[in-house]
Formats: C-alpha cells, structure tokens, sequence
C-alpha cells in the first residue's frame, strides 16, 4: 500500500509536468512568428518559403504615393479635398507654392490628417505626391 501511494504521487508528478511541457510548448507554437521580411542586398540569412524579400528602392514617386493614400479623398473631393485634375476644385491654392502644400499635407488641414494617411511617406514622397497632384490640373 506504501509503495502504491508513492507510486501514485509520482506518477502525477510525471503527467504534470509532461502536460506543462507541452502546453508551454503549444504556446510557443502560437506566438512564432510567421514570417520575416528580408530587404533586397541585405544579408538577411536563410530565406525560407516564409520569408518576403523586398526591392529596396528609394523612395516611391508621387503617381505611387497618391495612388497609395491620396487618390482615395482626391478622386472624389471627400471633405472638401481638391480633386484630381479639377483645377476649379483647386482654386487658388496652387498658388501657395509646393512647400505650403506638402506643410498643409505633412500637419494636416481641415478635413485632411496630418500626412495625409501616408504615415511611412518621408517628407520628399509627401512633396513628390502633392507635385503629382499639381502637374495634373
């Protein structure tokens, strides 16, 4: 009966402590990552079937920066936003000049957030883009 009882705690012991390996295993499983991203010419290692290896480019042009985050307002002059192309919609705003615009951009104005949602665009994609939009009309 004595050895029963030790075998007994010891054998809970063991499923114990086996069930705690595996739960922390299971939740290691759940939080790994599930991929990585490699930028083109950097030595980022292995590449496995997970990973993204991006072009490093520069900075984008304006036509991608305003395809990207303004053409959604400026199509259609969502909150009063000047439309593309529509040099009345425009007024007499161009003649600000490209710095005053990309700073209403960059800080916001009105209706429109500060950077204009491209929060990644640097300040020379914000004044590619606004240049973009001004070739236009």
């Amino acid at each position: 009966m004595k050895y029963s009882k030790i075998l007994l705690i010891l054998f809970t012991g063991l499923v114990l402590s086996l069930g705690a390996s595996e739960a922390k295993k299971a939740i290691e499983k759940r939080i790994a990552p599930v991929g990585s991203v490699c930028v083109q010419g950097e030595d980022c290692g292995s590449t496995s079937a997970a990973t993204t290896v991006v072009a490093s480019s520069g900075g984008r042009n304006g036509e991608e920066v305003y395809s990207g985050a303004c053409a959604t307002c400026h199509n259609i002059g969502v909150a009063g936003a000047p439309k593309f192309a529509d040099a009345t919609s425009w007024g007499a705003r161009p003649d600000k000049g490209i710095e005053a615009l990309t700073a209403s951009v960059k800080n916001g104005l009105n209706g429109m957030p500060a950077m204009g949602l491209c929060m990644d665009c640097s300040d020379d994609e914000l004044s590619a883009a606004v240049q973009h939009m001004l070739d236009s009309i």
